[in-house]
Parts: structure tokens; sequence; C-alpha cells
């Protein structure tokens, strides 16, 4: 290609755009990039040959550092998000500062979950360790952060900071987090007063009110924007948060707004025998909604939920009068309820109560669960699934049903975590045996599987077991149990000594291990160094000190 294209002379000896262009025509991105960057190291310049601002696909930063392809951004939408590698970041970086220097509008920048810290100053760092710079022509910035991350009032005032600087800043946006209200007194605020920045919260549908520095519901379309994205009370946040945020709540349901989706994320405690009102980890009382789409309950991992307690939680969802999902996860439910549990009102809506990490529904006139729908059992897989000890052998059963489904059907399972569960694997079926007696057949469409043994000593034939059971996977997990010192690969299959499976073992917090599968032994995650018998002795000394 690159013969008939010098002859036909599209490319010259200072212009080798035409090339790289083809490459990308025909899919081949990396060898695009790297063809640009042997060019620009022999010759110091673009792939044009010329020194230009204008470079669109391939950017350097003002230390010279070759930062990745990037096609130019939609400066409606911009977003800088923490999976995008420290090269895609410097070069959306430096398009924006480029727009901001011409002064072409930058309509909207979102930070996905990329913030790190903030300083009094109003100085963004992101986790790559980027320093945000001012565009003097952003209009709206949103920031959001690793759910259920609680902000500091240091930096709630930095952003406050950052926007007071920020001639063209309308809007800052908050999603993900939980914010602090701010002393009055607070000196950034009367500069966000006089500006008019509308600093908003959409976990609680609140604004900031800059005279007092205490949120308020400022605007009725303030309270349909956030219950349109919908409202997750998380376990960790203020008690004042979650004040706010029932606050809205029941402003919705009085004005009949929609809440897409109420999300209770390891805070619900308890509910009222009637129904009515539901009772969070931190005291705050939730009455029954009239407004709301979908209910999401998450508990910790393993909470048994009682027969006449699921029946209440199933008559709070039924207040509402456009209800369409009840969920539960994390928790075991009851097999089935009595007849009186369920009144005939609520049998003819038939609203969908799905146990996420079982793969079931529950039938409200049978009374008793059933194999999800495929988009359901989709879900629930992406999540991926957990199965402990301490659940029952009901529950098992029901995991290890939709799980032969979902692989029966191509469904990608994330992962299954096996919580002190694993007994053995099977020699006949090659499935593995759960604590419960329950069998886990093979999945043909798991991508990894998490043994989680705490104390336990594997066997070198138990490692083997669980690297065949997991062959068709990409990869395997060991978590705070012990291995042996090394492992013989010759019983592994052949594609997988060949091929990028992946076998980590993590005996301790400071430590974590890969296997060669050529030579069979542990490599050091961090430094890349095979494990002596030495530190295998010393870390097992430690390890049943740990678990004596």
């Amino acid at each position: 290609m690159v013969n008939k294209m010098e002859e036909r002379g599209d490319i010259a000896s200072d212009d080798i755009s035409t090339l790289t262009n083809a490459l990308r025509d025909c899919e081949l991105n990396g060898t695009a990039t790297k063809v640009e960057k042997i060019f620009r190291e022999k010759f110091g310049t673009s792939q044009t040959g010329k020194q230009s601002k204008e470079q669109l696909d391939v950017r350097v930063n003002p230390s010279n550092q070759t930062t990745e392809a990037v096609a130019p951004i939609n400066l409606n939408c911009v977003k800088i998000e923490a999976t995008d590698s420290k090269a895609k970041q410097q070069s959306i970086i430096d398009q924006l500062k480029e727009a901001a220097d011409k002064g072409t509008p930058i309509n909207s920048l979102l930070l996905d979950t990329s913030f790190r810290t903030i300083d009094e100053s109003g100085s963004i760092t992101l986790h790559s360790g980027l320093i945000l710079p001012l565009f003097s022509t952003l209009t709206v910035l949103t920031v959001w952060t690793e759910k259920g991350r609680v902000m500091t009032e240091t930096e709630l005032t930095g952003f406050l900071k950052y926007g007071s600087k920020s001639t063209q800043l309308t809007v800052l946006g908050f999603q993900y987090c939980d914010l602090p209200s701010l002393s009055s007194s607070t000196k950034v605020l009367e500069g966000i007063q006089t500006k008019g920045l509308k600093v908003s919260w959409v976990d609680t549908a609140h604004c900031l009110d800059t005279s007092s520095g205490s949120w308020e519901m400022e605007h009725i379309d303030t309270v349909r924007e956030g219950c349109g994205v919908g409202i997750a009370m998380r376990k960790h946040w203020r008690k004042e948060t979650q004040e706010l945020q029932i606050k809205t709540l029941q402003f919705a349901s009085e004005n009949e707004i929609p809440v897409r989706i109420l999300r209770l994320d390891e805070c619900y405690r308890s509910v009222t025998s009637d129904g009515t009102k539901i009772t969070l980890q931190s005291g705050q009382t939730l009455p029954a909604l009239s407004s709301v789409k979908i209910i999401n309950i998450t508990t910790e991992n393993g909470r048994k939920i009682p027969a006449d307690e699921f029946a209440h939680l199933l008559n709070f969802a039924n207040k509402s009068r456009i209800i369409e999902v009840l969920r539960f996860q994390g928790c075991e439910l009851p097999p089935t309820l009595s007849a009186s549990s369920i009144p005939p009102e609520m049998k003819s809506r038939n609203f969908k109560v799905s146990w996420l990490c079982a793969g079931h529904c529950f039938d409200l006139n049978l009374r008793t669960w059933k194999i999800a729908d495929l988009g359901t059992i989709r879900e629930s897989c992406g999540l991926g699934v957990p199965i402990n000890k301490h659940c029952s052998s009901h529950m098992h059963k029901l995991q290890t049903h939709f799980l032969t489904v979902a692989s029966q059907n191509n469904v990608p399972i994330a992962f299954i975590s096996l919580g002190d569960s694993f007994r053995a694997v099977d020699d006949t079926t090659g499935s593995i045996i759960l604590e419960s007696g329950v069998m886990l057949p093979r999945l043909s469409s798991l991508g990894k599987l998490s043994i989680n043994e705490s104390g336990r000593e594997l066997i070198e034939e138990e490692v083997n077991d669980l690297v065949n059971y997991s062959s068709q996977c990409s990869e395997l997990h060991f978590y705070w149990c012990f291995l042996p010192w090394s492992v013989p690969t010759d019983r592994f299959p052949a594609h997988l000594r060949s091929g990028k499976f992946l076998v980590l073992w993590k005996p301790e917090y400071k430590e974590e291990f890969t296997l060669d599968l050529a030579s069979g032994r542990w490599v050091n995650h961090a430094t890349k160094m095979a494990l002596t018998e030495k530190e295998y002795q010393d870390m097992l000394v430690r390890f049943r000190l740990e678990y004596k």
C-alpha cells in the first residue's frame, strides 16, 4: 500500500497525512498512531511535517510528551473520563485551551469520575495527575464523582472558587456525591452571588442558596430534573443529606412528579407493618411515595429478609400509583408468601418484583419465584453474582438455575464470586460443588471467577481443578486463601498456556501475584519478580498467624 501511494505521489517526505488517514479507514488505528509517532520522533513535526497549532489528530503537550491520537472534540458536550489515558486527557485539555484562547464557546464539560482533588484556591487535579486549567469560555461544568463519595467543605469551596474565576460559567453541577452546607460567612459565596452562578446538586434536586450557604429547592423544574435522573440514598451520607432527599421525594409525590428510580443503597433498616414508612439506618423516616416508578433496595451482603418483612416492602411499593419494578440486591428473600400477604388489588397490578442476585422474579399471583426474563438476567449478570456460604440451598439453586440459563443464551456473566462457599470440583462432571451441596455447572459465558476462601489452604489438585473449570473464562482470582508455591501447568488446557488467561492470587492486602503459565511460578504483580521460597514461607507464617 505504501509503495502504491508513493508512486501516485500521495506520500511526500514531509507529509504522511494521506497514509495515516488510509490506515484509519482500514481500521488500523494502532498502526497509524505508531507511524505518526515515529515521524514526529524523527522530524519533530506533525504528520504534515509543519509545526502547527491546528493539529487535531495528534497533539504534543508543552513538555513535548506525545499525546494519544484523539478526534476533534465536540465543544457542545466534552467529557473527560477516569478511564481515559493520561495522554488522551491531555489532548482534550489542549483542545479546550485552544478553543478558549480563540474565544470559541465551550458549552459543557463533564468530569466523569476523573476528578481527584481540589484545593481552596480552586486548583482541580484529575486522577491522572493532570491539572485542569480554567477555560474562560466554558458555560457548564458538571462533576460526577465515584458513587457515594462524601465531599468536604474545603472541596466544595474550591469548586466555588473555580466557578467564580471562570468568567462565562453559569452552571456548576454535582452528582453521585454527598455535599456539605457552607457557613454564610464563607467569602467565596459573595463572588458566586454577584456572578449569578447556579450550583445544582442532582442527587437531592437542590441548589445552593448563595446568601445562606444552605441547599434549597429553588424551582419545580430543578425537582423534575433531579427526579427524572433518579434519587439515590446511600449508607454513609450525612443525615442532613437524607433529609433533603426525603423532602424532595415528598414534594414530588405531592405534585405528581414522576421519580424514575429510588435507590436505597445499604441504608434500609426496616419497614412498618402497614407498609407506610421505611426507617433508614440513619434513623430518618421515608414515607410511602405515590409517584416512584422503580424502587431498588440493596442491602448488606447476605442479609435475610423474612416473609412478613418482604410482604410489608411489597405493600410499601404498591402505594405508588405508577410503580413498575421493585428490585432487591444483596439479600436473601423467602421462597414464598402466604395468600393473605398479597391483597387482590396488588395482584391485579402485578408490578415486577426482581431478585437480581438470584436472577428470578416473584409471581404475585402464584406467590413463588420464577426465572426472570432475559433482560433482567442480562442486568443481573452485568452486575456480577456473589454466591455466599451463609445463603440457603434454596437461594443457591435459584442462582445456579439462572446462571445456567444465561450461559445457554450466551448472556455474558461479568463475574461469579464464591464467598467461602467453594467445597470442591466434581471429578465426574467438572462442576463446582458448593458448601450447600448445590452444583454449579461450567458456564461458557462466564468472564471471571473469584474464589474468596478466608484462611483456607488450597492444595495443588484443587487449584488445577479450578483452573480447568475456568478454562473458558478470561480470569481466575483467589483471595484471602493460601496456594502452593508453584502450580504445575502441564494439566492446564493447551489454549490457556498459550493465551491471555490470568490467574491472580491475593493472600493478604499488601501482596498480589499472577501465575506464570509457562513455569507455574507466582510473580509479584508490583515488582514482576518471581516469588522465592523464603518469601513464600514467611508469608505462610503470617497467614497462619492471621487465621489461627
